[in-house]
């Protein structure tokens, strides 16, 4: 709303007004006033001229009411500050995951340079996952404070760090502890998500949160197809040994981190109006009463819809078959009528570069599918309200846990490729789905919340890391892991956001 002081200098006042999209608005309850220090910001971040003709400015239809949040998605526009942030956003985290999951694609030769047994693998992989956790419980608060493009950034330069030393590992421990810090790349899913929900209205913030992160995400499918390929080129005539191969490999994410990091930082904005630091400096936001991360922390924390969101098994699950899905195709299918304690490699079906391909069926699903979870979110929610998206997260993680379990059975490398294809596509449409969901949690603490569910997601990897370490097969693990998805799919029953319907009532919102 625009209103003028006598002299023609505008007055900007954001107004609460009290609607269904109400609670979606940042500091909805703040008053903003252009003074003479910060008029000609507030113009030149709103597309300059008066106020009312700079809300007409943005490339993209926006909701004043949601803090000028777009209201639609434009993929082919680079415009800032909504698109652009959009495609810094799953760009950042697509370089993120390339870094993070560069290493499970190299794991045959590093398994064998490095002289590690199964448990160790294992262990590593869970050390991948276990500083994520914590990590991802910070960054969301974080988000909420400074902006996720500033965490974004600095997640990724700081990343590249334990990437590129990776190379330097010459046994077991070392290689365990660069693992952990690389865990902490994966915090950058949480600053996605609150990006996106930072940028788009409620309207279609399932879509475009589905969309950044699916196509974020698959970053680590795209790792499985480049690495080895990397790899290979390095070691081609065996002029660089397989030993000095798979480091050098490792320092080509590193350095993408960096890069990306960088440009991340600065061509892209925290929100609509500009950046936080910017926007809190020249008074064009209001400044919330200062709170700790604790505080941010336990008002979501208390809710029991964050926990049931945290442990449904979709995002922890699709980490976790990152890591074992390569060796898996790698070690466990082999020849008929072969004696592999003889001749072991000669045994396998699969070579690394092959069995690389082949598990990047699994990542290469995030092209489509979470931005088809994210959309039957919305399109449900248009119908059905709340209920409508619950019934979509139920779906499916059903879906997930049936093709899973037949993945598990199937031995046949022809009858293999298909189901997990298929399992892949319902895990990361659950993942869509999920995020379709956590801004209604408690919109005035979506970083908090994002960062509880994906930390939740990371305590589900890594429960699953221990069962497979505990089970030893791996097609049996797989098994078991389909009864506990099929589990997280009856708490879909007790999912209850206020002011929102649930599957078994329907409550009218004011």
């Amino acid at each position: 709303m625009a209103e003028y002081f006598d002299d023609g200098n505008p007055r900007l006042t954001a107004v609460r007004v009290p609607t269904r999209h109400d609670k979606f608005s940042l500091y909805a309850q703040d008053t903003l006033v252009a003074t003479p220090e910060n008029v000609s910001y507030l113009q030149h971040q709103l597309g300059g001229g008066s106020f009312p003709a700079a809300r007409e400015s943005f490339d993209i239809s926006t909701d004043p009411l949601q803090a000028d949040k777009a209201t639609e998605i434009r993929l082919f526009s680079f415009a800032r500050p909504h698109m652009r942030a959009f495609h810094y956003s799953w760009i950042s985290f697509f370089i993120a995951f390339f870094g993070w999951f560069s290493i499970p694609p190299l794991m045959p030769t590093i398994k064998t340079q490095l002289k590690l047994t199964e448990d160790q693998i294992a262990n590593t992989n869970i050390a991948a996952l276990s500083s994520t956790i914590v990590g991802r419980l910070i960054v969301g608060p974080l988000c909420d404070r400074y902006g996720a493009r500033s965490v974004q950034a600095v997640l990724l330069v700081v990343g590249a760090i334990p990437v590129a030393s990776t190379a330097l590992a010459i046994d077991y421990s070392g290689f365990m502890l660069v693992r952990f810090f690389i865990g902490l790349v994966g915090c950058t899913f949480v600053a996605t998500a609150y990006w996106t929900s930072t940028m788009f209205s409620n309207e279609v913030v399932g879509s475009a949160n589905a969309i950044a992160a699916g196509w974020g995400n698959l970053g680590a499918g795209v790792t499985y197809l480049i690495t080895p390929v990397i790899f290979d080129l390095i070691t081609l005539n065996d002029k660089i040994s397989d030993n000095y191969g798979w480091r050098l490999t490792l320092l080509f994410p590193a350095l993408m981190m960096v890069l990306i990091g960088i440009c991340t930082y600065l061509f892209s904005d925290d929100c609509p109006r500009g950046n936080y630091v910017d926007l809190k400096k020249n008074h064009a936001m209001a400044n919330r009463p200062h709170r700790d991360l604790y505080v941010d922390f336990m008002a979501v924390a208390r809710l029991p819809v964050t926990w049931i969101l945290a442990f449904q098994c979709c995002f922890g699950v699709e980490i976790q078959v990152h890591n074992v899905l390569s060796l898996y195709y790698y070690d466990d299918f082999k020849r008929s009528q072969c004696d592999p304690s003889t001749t072991e490699d000669a045994c396998r079906l699969l070579s690394q570069t092959k069995a690389s391909l082949i598990s990047s069926c699994f990542s290469l699903m995030c092209i489509f599918a979470r931005a088809v979870g994210g959309y039957l979110s919305d399109v449900a929610n248009r119908h059905f309200d709340m209920k409508g998206r619950i019934a979509v997260q139920f779906a499916m993680l059903t879906g997930e846990a049936v093709f899973l379990f037949i993945f598990s059975q199937v031995r046949v490398l022809g009858g293999s490729i298909p189901l997990l294809v298929a399992f892949g596509i319902f895990v990361q449409a659950g993942t869509g789905s999920t995020y379709g969901i956590v801004p209604y949690v408690s919109p005035r603490h979506t970083g908090a919340t994002s960062g509880i569910v994906g930390a939740g997601g990371n305590m589900g990897g890594l429960a699953w890391g221990f069962l497979f370490k505990a089970v030893g097969s791996r097609a049996q693990s797989f098994q078991y892991l389909s009864f506990f998805i099929a589990g997280a799919a009856l708490t879909c029953g007790g999912m209850n956001i206020e002011g929102e319907s649930n599957l078994w009532t329907r409550q009218v919102r004011s």
